[in-house]
Order: structure tokens, then C-alpha cells, then sequence
């Protein structure tokens, strides 16, 4: 299920065995929908401190170089979220063999990955009633128990489907709202359509959607549609951000990388406050949640003032018109390979 809270309690396990140093190393990789076999290779070659792994660009041989840095210590710890088929472990580097100090975590939507991988399953169930309504009220406000607020903010706290990703978001989106926003939440709920993005809920969809469309100042919008153009899982940093922000126009009144770094600090404390950016450890950059990811995207594609950007970089080139922001954003958003 996704926005139950998986990703944040990985990074949680991955903050205890580091601070209770259960294991020697831990080293985490995201791997996402589209398996990559050398993008998860250099992710836990990072955490794990192999610099000769980014020399070699022969699958096989980096599996190796993994292999035989796993083997070196009797404890280690490798975290892998987000999977979505049965992994070939021996080809990433991951067949530890007699290195029973070796574990591995998985994090999954579904259960039957987890089998698939020969993992035990622990299930991470949806918050309980009043473990949901807990959270809702410490984002959305006290208010919400007040006799007239009550009613309607029940209704709308309903259709949060007790997921701590969507309560967090929905709730931030109406903090201290009058009762017309609530009823005008509410009323959208009912009149929602259903998605055309197989792998989402349309519970969840329609959630993220209507916080999305209650985000202020627009220029937030704008950030984070942009934010969801990076490769899923990428770390984010805020000054490239403010260079790509501004690049493409969505800054009219900062006029130099200064002003534009100021403003994109404040569009993402308001994205952070309304729970649809994370922070990173560094302070530095920013992360999305791969959930938020694919609904920003379908959402851009929706919104002619912002379609530009997904048909340049996700799919067909774009018209003629639009051509001369889609080259930025092209040139902006090439990645290098290891």
C-alpha cells in the first residue's frame, strides 16, 4: 500500500543500527519500479565507501568488487526500498554465501515481492481510528473537534483512508481553514474523477491532487513540479534547484542566483510544511516521495501551463512553441552515468 509509512520507517531502521551500531555498515539503495542494477550498485557502493566500484563499468565486475566488500566484514546491513519484482541478487553483488552476519531489508507495496525475494513478510498496517484522527488533528489544527468545523472535517478525514502520507498532506492543506474551504474539500472528494495512473489509488491520487491545487504561492507549484522531473529518488540540490528554477523562468522578480536561492528556501519550507517535499540529512537538499513523484507528473501533464516540462523530458518532444524551455529544462536535467 502506498503512503503507509514504509520509507520512513526504513530510514528509522537504518538510524538505529547506525546509532546502536548493531551492524559494522549499513548501506541503503532505492530501486524503484525500473529495475537498474548498476544505479543500486553505486548507491550501496556510496554508503559503503567503495570508491573503485565507479571505475568499473562491467556489471558483472562490480558485482564482484560488492561481493567481496560484503564478505570483509561479519555485520553488515543493506536496506533496499521500494521493490517491485524478484531482485537477481547474485547479479547486483548481494549473494553473501557463508556471511551469516549479512542481512538484507526489503521494503515492498506488496506482499507477494516480499515472498518472491524469500523474505519473512512484516506487515505494515494502515493507522488505527484514533491513531489517524491523532495525526490528522496535530496537522490540521485543534479546531477541528469545534461543533461547526467537526462534521465536515470528519467527512474529509474519512477519505484520507488512514495512510500518514495523505492524512499529513490533506491535513497541512486545510491548517486553520474556514469552514467554506472544508466544505469545498469535501465537496471535491465527491466530484473527484477517477485517475488514469494504474499503479496509484485513487484514494490517494485524489488526495495529493486537491492539496496540490491548494498550495501558495504559485511558484511553489511550479518547484514542485520540477522537483518530479528528477529521477525518482533523487537527492535534490537546493542550489541547482534555484539555478533550474530560475533558468526556466519561474522566479520574474529575482534577479540574481541569490534572490532566486532565497526564494526557492521559502517555496520549500512551505512544500516541507505541507508534507509533499522531504529534507535531507545535509540540510541541503530535498527529496520526493516516489507517490507524490508519479501524481506531479500526471498533473503537469493535465495543465497546459506546465505540460511542457513532462512532454520534454518524460515523453514526446514538445510543439514548436514550447521548444525553447523544453531545451533548458533537456540540458538542466542530464544526469551523469557511473
Amino acid at each position: 500500500m502506498p503512503g503507509v509509512g514504509k520509507t520512513m520507517m526504513m530510514e528509522q531502521v537504518r538510524r538505529v543500527m547506525v546509532e546502536k551500531k548493531r551492524f559494522e555498515e549499513v548501506a541503503v539503495a532505492v530501486v524503484s519500479a525500473t529495475l537498474d542494477i548498476k544505479s543500486i550498485q553505486r548507491k550501496l557502493a556510496n554508503d559503503l565507501g567503495l570508491s573503485d566500484l565507479a571505475k568499473e563499468d562491467d556489471e558483472s565486475a562490480r558485482a564482484g568488487l560488492l561481493r567481496r566488500r560484503l564478505k570483509d566484514r561479519k555485520k553488515v546491513l543493506v536496506i533496499l526500498d521500494d521493490v517491485w519484482c524478484k531482485l537477481p541478487l547474485a547479479d547486483i553483488g548481494l549473494d553473501f554465501g557463508d556471511s551469516k552476519g549479512c542481512k538484507i531489508l526489503i521494503t515492498s507495496r506488496e506482499r507477494g515481492i516480499c515472498e518472491a525475494n524469500k523474505c519473512t513478510p512484516f506487515l505494515i498496517d494502515i493507522l488505527s481510528n484514533e491513531e489517524a484522527w491523532g495525526l490528522f488533528r496535530q496537522h490540521a489544527g485543534n479546531y477541528v473537534e469545534d461543533a461547526d468545523i467537526n462534521p465536515v472535517a470528519m467527512e474529509v478525514f474519512n477519505e484520507c483512508g488512514h495512510l500518514p502520507l495523505i492524512i499529513r498532506a490533506v491535513g497541512e492543506a486545510l491548517k486553520d481553514g474556514e469552514q467554506f474551504e472544508w466544505k469545498d474539500e469535501r465537496r471535491q472528494f465527491k466530484n473527484f474523477t477517477p485517475n488514469k495512473i494504474s499503479k496509484i489509488d485513487d484514494q490517494v491520487y485524489k488526495t495529493l491532487e486537491l492539496s496540490f491545487s491548494y498550495l501558495k504561492p504559485e511558484e511553489a507549484k511550479s518547484c514542485l513540479l520540477l522537483c518530479s522531473l528528477f529521477p525518482e529518488d533523487a537527492v535534490i540540490s537546493i542550489d541547482y534547484l534555484s539555478v533550474l528554477t530560475m533558468t526556466m523562468g519561474f522566479l520574474p522578480n529575482s534577479d540574481s542566483i541569490g534572490d532566486a536561492r532565497n526564494r526557492v528556501l521559502s517555496m520549500v519550507k512551505t512544500l516541507k510544511t505541507s508534507c509533499l517535499l522531504l529534507g535531507c540529512e545535509d540540510g541541503d537538499s530535498v527529496k520526493l516521495h516516489d507517490v507524490i513523484r508519479d501524481v506531479d507528473i500526471y498533473i503537469a501533464l493535465e495543465d497546459i501551463k506546465y505540460r511542457f516540462m513532462v512532454k520534454s523530458f518524460v515523453f514526446a518532444w514538445p510543439e514548436m512553441q514550447e521548444a525553447r524551455r523544453a531545451i533548458s529544462l533537456r540540458i538542466f536535467l542530464s544526469f551523469p552515468e557511473n
